[in-house]
């Protein structure tokens, strides 16, 4: 039987090629497009406050917070970002930080003996963290002010948000863990008694959220990120004796890693994977 045969076949084939031939040269123009890539190296510093694990989810018997209101640390991060287009990004590098803990209590006051205000005490401390993330990037927003060259679209100032999705290893620098005692010398008599535990020097992590970056001229200046990071694995717990005027408690901190971060970045543009060669072509800041 011929083709002759099948002549709404033969449109309907024609039709199918065409269109997987419009689709693909969409997606060569799209590769091609994106061709162009610039390498960065992204110098940020900061703080984070970090906590033991189930700090928020009623760890420990109240009054026992696990979390103190002194748990904060300075964070210093390096990475090289590799931005694939205007949107999509992929960087990985090194952050150094603090693998912390904290607790605190403030006497209810049934227990308390102080006329005027139960008194608090808390304490936080930790251990040297280093951490080697990878993180992948999509903007979501755009913000321009002042359009001064129409024809490459140019503004004199911009800035976009990205968020940031990932994970990596932590691993516990070469640090030398001691009990901790603390006591008050107020009205009501607060101590807290810890001895950290070493149960593995490496883990891993989970880490999101948002980076803000500042243009000028078309050129990133400034980067800002907030991130948040939840540890997959304990590695170290610390047993917390407390005790507030009569009454007794104990517990164990799981310390996996866990908390906010802040940091500003400096973004050091250092070269441009070129669109037709592909080589990297070194570019100036």
């Amino acid at each position: 039987m011929g083709r002759a045969a099948f002549p709404a076949f033969d449109g309907m084939r024609n039709e199918v090629c065409m269109a997987v031939a419009g689709l693909l040269g969409s997606l060569g123009g799209a590769f091609q497009c994106q061709a162009q890539r610039t390498l960065y190296l992204d110098l940020r510093a900061g703080g984070n406050f970090t906590f033991a694990e189930g700090a928020y989810f009623g760890k420990g018997e109240p009054p026992f917070k696990a979390y103190s209101s002194q748990s904060f640390g300075v964070q210093g991060v390096a990475m090289l970002r590799l931005q694939l287009s205007e949107k999509f990004g992929i960087a990985t590098g090194y952050s150094g930080s603090d693998l912390g803990w904290g607790y605190s209590i403030q006497v209810p006051k049934e227990y308390s003996v102080n006329p005027y205000h139960p008194d608090k005490l808390g304490s936080s401390t930790g251990a040297y963290m280093h951490q080697f993330p990878l993180l992948l990037s999509k903007t979501f927003g755009e913000y321009n002010i002042r359009e001064i060259d129409t024809v490459y679209h140019t503004y004199l100032a911009s800035f976009r948000l990205d968020a940031v999705l990932g994970g990596g290893l932590n691993r516990i620098g070469n640090n030398l863990l001691e009990e901790k005692y603390i006591a008050s010398s107020g009205y009501d008599f607060i101590e807290f008694r810890a001895t950290p535990i070493l149960r593995r020097r490496w883990g891993q992590f989970l880490i999101g959220g948002v980076t803000a970056r500042f243009y000028r001229l078309g050129k990133e200046r400034l980067n800002l990120s907030l991130y948040y990071t939840q540890g997959l694995t304990d590695m170290l717990l610390v047993p917390v004796e407390y005790r507030y005027n009569t009454q007794r408690g104990a517990t164990t901190l799981h310390v996996r890693g866990s908390g906010f971060s802040a940091t500003l970045g400096l973004p050091l543009r250092l070269a441009t994977f070129g669109p037709d060669r592909g080589l990297l072509q070194s570019r100036k800041n």
